[in-house]
């Protein structure tokens, strides 16, 4: 009579000890290359995928790990001794062609039925070259615009509006005089707390158009303080990436820039644009601006210093002495006037002074005062040594008057000052 198979349903039970034949079809089947050591190492079984990846020449486990095998044993010591049942971990191995792969290895103990000592090991590898390849060229990815971020003193941050909590990168950290390791309040709070009292409410408004990706708000300026307590200058820059199922943003990425430098050359180069680079004294561009913009209520005062007999000072001693002698000049000028005022060299020895909100015999006390004390600057060497003195024209006006006639009388009273004899 012929012998019919049992019907198999999911309750059915699997027996391996029933089946050991069923058991090795599965095993040889496995996608996952598998083997069984004895333990010393010596391959006693290995299933088609193991053939397939790793190839049939090889008895010693050891053998496959290029390079390796020393350390693969040192951690499966526990494991061959009977102290652990399984090990995991990632290894360099040669595969079938003999070129070498990364594979991850499971290695687990077979015990003895009868005595429960270490019998075999059942080792699988799973291939993780691809993987490892992957993470390579990530990590080398990120290692290379990670140095190049860093090269250029760029700090990253990362704001997470699910989660309220900022990533900062070390370059950012280091910006701020913090340490890579160091936990930085990542606070609204906190954060303002650092910004420059002046740049708080005008960069709050900006942050927030930032955060939700507004045009023309991904660049922001502003002015944090340093551990050390001096004002840094920030260029700020971030675009939102990510993005909620409603449209709301929920992370932005940016990058902060220590610009400090060039808010230092700009600062320079606007100085250097409005003043007088021997005196340091406002130069007549700047100084025209200022007769433009005096308050419209009262009255104010320009003087309009001339230093007789200047020529010969620069014939005699030469012009060193005589950029000395127009460097004191500015330096008593700045000693007579109020924070308010301001003063120019408008010419080779022609100076201007802005009074603002005096009258005209208030000027005329300033003019005696300077005329004094440009009296008292002594040029040259002895015996040649000799004294300055200068004419000054003092004129009175109000925010009526063109630029061009304000100069225009005191610059008449100077000369009439000249004609009368000068130094008065």
């Amino acid at each position: 009579m012929r012998r019919t198979e049992p019907k198999i349903t999911r309750d059915t039970p699997f027996l391996f000890g029933r089946d050991g034949e069923m058991l090795r079809k599965i095993v040889d089947a496995a996608a996952v290359g598998m083997m069984v050591c004895a333990m010393d190492g010596t391959i006693v079984y290995r299933n088609r995928a193991f053939v397939r990846d790793f190839g049939a020449d090889v008895r010693l486990a050891t053998e496959l790990f290029e390079g390796e095998g020393a350390q693969l044993l040192e951690q499966l010591k526990d494991v061959l001794a009977g102290h652990r049942d399984e090990y995991v971990g990632e290894h360099r191995c040669l595969s079938a062609t003999g070129a070498p792969i990364w594979v991850s290895a499971a290695v687990s103990v077979l015990p003895s039925q009868h005595t429960g000592d270490p019998l075999y090991l059942v080792v699988q590898l799973s291939d993780i070259d691809r993987r490892k390849r992957a993470e390579k060229a990530l990590a080398e990815s990120e290692s290379r615009w990670q140095f190049a971020l860093e090269s250029a003193r760029q700090g990253v941050w990362d704001h997470d509006a699910r989660t309220r909590s900022m990533f900062y990168s070390p370059m950012w950290k280091k910006l701020r005089g913090f340490a890579p390791d160091e936990v930085v309040d990542d606070s609204r709070d906190a954060w303002l707390a650092r910004v420059h009292p002046d740049d708080q409410k005008r960069l709050l408004e900006r942050v927030d158009r930032q955060n939700v990706g507004e045009d023309g708000y991904d660049i922001l300026e502003y002015r944090e303080r340093h551990r050390d307590g001096h004002y840094v200058w920030i260029l700020s820059r971030g675009k939102p990436v990510e993005w909620d199922a409603d449209g709301n943003v929920v992370r932005t990425i940016g990058t902060d820039t220590d610009i400090s430098h060039l808010k230092a050359v700009e600062a320079d180069l606007a100085h250097a644009a409005t003043h007088d680079s021997l005196t340091d004294l406002l130069n007549r561009r700047a100084f025209n601006r200022a007769l433009e913009d005096v308050p419209e209520d009262g009255q104010h005062c320009l003087l309009f210093v001339d230093l007789d007999n200047f020529k010969p000072v620069n014939d005699d001693f030469g012009h060193a002495e005589g950029d000395r002698a127009l460097i004191a000049v500015a330096t008593v000028i700045r000693g007579a006037i109020r924070k308010t005022d301001c003063a120019a060299r408008i010419g080779g020895d022609e100076f201007t002074v802005l009074l603002r909100d005096q009258d005209l015999a208030s000027g005329q006390a300033v003019a005696a005062r300077l005329k004094a004390a440009i009296a008292q600057i002594a040029i040259g060497p002895e015996p040649a040594k000799r004294t300055l003195s200068a004419s000054i024209g003092v004129s009175e006006f109000d925010s009526e008057c063109s630029v061009d006639a304000i100069y225009a009388r005191a610059d008449a009273d100077c000369y009439r000052a000249k004609k009368a004899g000068k130094a008065r």
